[in-house]
């Protein structure tokens, strides 16, 4: 609906005056499922769908068997107030009414739900790490059929850093000594990190080589191997994240790093990969699009 007003021809959007606020119209929200709404970044992801303007979150999926299971989702994710929408344990039921689904869980429940997306042709953002070879692998065939991303890390600074380790890597990586050392709370299982991963996966390319250059931590008395990337994963406390990349030469050397404060960073990140993917036809994207690196 639009109103003339002002000068001739003149066109402003326009506004619904109720209980004395304005309310600007605005275009259809994008409709999102969320998988493991329990969880740290599913409790996140949730609270950030509810504050967002242009997204609406049509339902919550999470493990069979667990008590929170048909509660209001508001009380099991701490938003302090109910909202009429009841935590599902079959994707199946809640999927119909959704445009994307964001996952960030573990490679057997993400599986599961993309292949139920795949099913009826909804959108995937996957934030989830410790997938497989042929996990992967299934996850981009998937782009055959709808639209997805996979995603080690949704942090926006997380993925300007990818982009500054590349070009470093490209200038002084085959002459120094690199590590890799990714930190993160108590209760991440996998090691190293997926970002870890991705951050070495791009030296590899830039080096011109492969996983057999990967070392992992160190015991006894050896030398370092030569030209290879070393990692150390350290999982302690409650910390959301950090990882450095330190490159090493004889007398000097840089340490480029990132770190979170909290979940949210990775949250927003997730409804940004999913509001990207609006209207976006089948194919895997990745989030150098979404933030427009």
């Amino acid at each position: 609906m639009e109103t003339k007003a002002g000068g001739a021809g003149q066109v402003r959007p326009a506004f619904i005056l109720f209980l004395g606020v304005a309310y600007r119209e605005r275009k259809e929200k994008m409709k999102v499922v969320i998988t493991g709404p329990a969880g740290k970044m599913g409790r996140a992801m949730v609270r950030c769908a509810f504050e967002h303007p242009d997204i609406e979150l049509t339902g919550a999926v999470g493990p069979v068997g667990r008590d929170y299971i048909g509660r209001d989702i508001g009380w099991v994710c701490g938003l302090g107030e109910e909202t009429g929408l009841a935590v599902a344990d079959d994707l199946e039921t809640v999927i119909s009414g959704c445009d994307t689904v964001l996952d960030c869980t573990n490679p057997e429940t993400a599986m599961a739900a993309l292949e139920v997306c795949i099913k009826h042709r909804k959108a995937f953002v996957t934030g989830t790490t410790g997938f497989s070879d042929g996990e992967v692998q299934r996850i981009r065939d998937a782009g055959s059929d709808i639209p997805v991303i996979r995603a080690y890390n949704t942090s926006r600074l997380f993925n300007l850093l990818f982009a500054v380790v590349r070009d470093v890597a490209s200038r002084i990586g085959a002459r120094a000594d690199i590590d890799i050392i990714d930190v993160h709370d108590r209760k991440k299982p996998d090691a190293p990190s997926g970002t870890a991963k991705e951050i070495a996966g791009i030296i590899a390319e830039e080096l011109d080589c492969d996983e057999t250059a990967f070392t992992y931590g160190r015991k006894g008395m050896a030398l370092r191997r030569e030209n290879s990337i070393a990692f150390t994963s350290i999982r302690s406390g409650g910390y959301p994240g950090s990882v450095k990349a330190v490159f090493g030469l004889d007398d000097e050397r840089m340490e480029l790093s990132a770190h979170v404060y909290n979940s949210d960073t990775y949250a927003r990140g997730m409804i940004d990969a999913g509001m990207y993917l609006t209207g976006k036809g089948p194919g895997v994207y990745d989030l150098n699009g979404v933030f427009d690196l």
